[in-house]
């Protein structure tokens, strides 16, 4: 348990390190985007100067003090352009120069690769280009450009500013969701029937564990490269994210219903039936790696048909950490906590475990801290769409 602790420390201080790495690198970055995360056209003019290497800070409108700054911009571009506030749409780019000083603003999802290099490559002299569809007007307002000089010198917070890394906030939504998304009666009976079993086997004494830890890596093997796989889908995809909503939403009914018929009445599947046969016959030098495989298999089949909380956190990271590192880290946590009751069960006394006939009231636990989520998450779409 001391080994496992020291781990989760381990990877909780490398994400503090990334964390800094990624504010110092973005000392350079001189473009603002104002946009919603859920928008469309504003990841489509994200993913425009990802393309071109361009780095860029998205400031996220969900974030209720960037919402208000984006409205006072709108408000103040639409008084000096003499236009209305709403023509001035989202995404809205803010470009400085090498000293921070502002020298372009650009209105909507225009992709003038040749317009931006020229603010970058300009000097601040007096007055601000913003480009509005086909037109390009100058702005001399004193007033306005040093309340843009202000939200350039007050910002330093790496390319994404939607995901909250203090508690609460992001880590506590990755935490709630990973806790409901461990809570996996199939493979912690699996788990429990391979402790059960690992002495028949002829593994004796302390190496009765090999096999059960051999079958948690593989779980936690595969349930982090499906995290990649469903991460990059859903970075090509921006629906996918309703699509994970209402797949959790179908998952808690049908939680409900199996426990109002009785289905959940104690942890299941605890005899050398849940093995597949031919592991029993194999080498016992063999067993450990055919285990690992099998718990891969486990994680992409049992596990992954219950994994809406787990898609649900990577829609989040995968559309909110825009650097890949960062975002892996965070999926190795959150499968580090996934396979944690594994562990737990695989040093508890067997007599506690088969003894365990509240599985149901845990799963009611889950179910309804995973509806909790996906209400917040309902909330924030609905207010990044101005429904609300």
């Amino acid at each position: 348990m001391r080994t496992i602790l020291a781990m989760l420390i381990v990877l909780l201080i490398t994400i503090n390190l990334s964390v800094i790495a990624v504010s110092a690198d973005d000392q350079n970055v001189r473009i603002i985007v104002y946009g919603f995360g859920l928008c469309g056209s504003c990841r489509d003019f994200m993913k425009f100067l990802d393309k071109n290497n361009i780095p860029y800070r998205h400031y996220d409108l969900i974030n209720e003090s960037r919402a208000r700054e984006f409205d006072y911009l709108r408000n103040e571009l639409a008084k000096l352009l003499n236009i209305n506030k709403n023509d001035v749409v989202e995404p809205l780019s803010i470009i400085y120069d090498r000293n921070g000083y502002p020298v372009g603003v650009i209105v909507g999802d225009i992709e003038d690769i040749d317009f931006i290099y020229m603010l970058l490559r300009s000097e601040y002299n007096g007055s601000v280009l913003v480009r509005l569809d086909n037109s390009i007007r100058t702005i001399h307002s004193s007033s306005f450009i040093n309340y843009l000089c202000t939200i350039y010198s007050g910002s330093s917070t790496g390319n994404s500013e939607t995901i909250d890394l203090s508690i609460p906030g992001f880590l506590t939504l990755m935490l709630g969701l990973a806790v409901a998304d461990s809570i996996n009666p199939c493979a912690i009976s699996t788990t429990l029937m391979l402790v059960i079993t690992a002495v028949s086997m002829g593994f004796i004494g302390r190496r009765k564990y090999l096999p059960v830890a051999s079958f948690i890596a593989g779980v936690y093997l595969g349930y982090l490269l499906l995290g990649f796989l469903v991460s990059y889908i859903i970075s090509l995809f921006n629906v996918l994210l309703l699509i994970v909503l209402g797949l959790a939403l179908a998952i808690i009914i049908k939680d409900v219903i199996d426990l109002i018929k009785g289905k959940y009445n104690g942890i299941e599947c605890t005899d050398r039936e849940c093995l597949p046969s031919f592991i029993s016959k194999l080498p016992i030098h063999v067993v450990p790696i055919a285990l690992a495989g099998f718990g891969m298999i486990i994680s992409w089949t049992f596990m992954s048909c219950s994994a809406a909380p787990y898609f649900i956190f990577l829609s989040y990271i995968t559309l909110y950490v825009k650097d890949m590192l960062l975002r892996s880290l965070y999926m190795m946590i959150y499968c580090f906590i996934i396979i944690l009751p594994l562990v737990i069960v695989t040093f508890l006394p067997i007599e506690k475990v088969l003894g365990l006939r509240k599985i149901g009231r845990i799963i009611l636990i889950k179910d309804i801290l995973l509806t909790i989520i996906v209400i917040y998450i309902v909330y924030n779409i609905l207010l990044s769409l101005g429904i609300i």
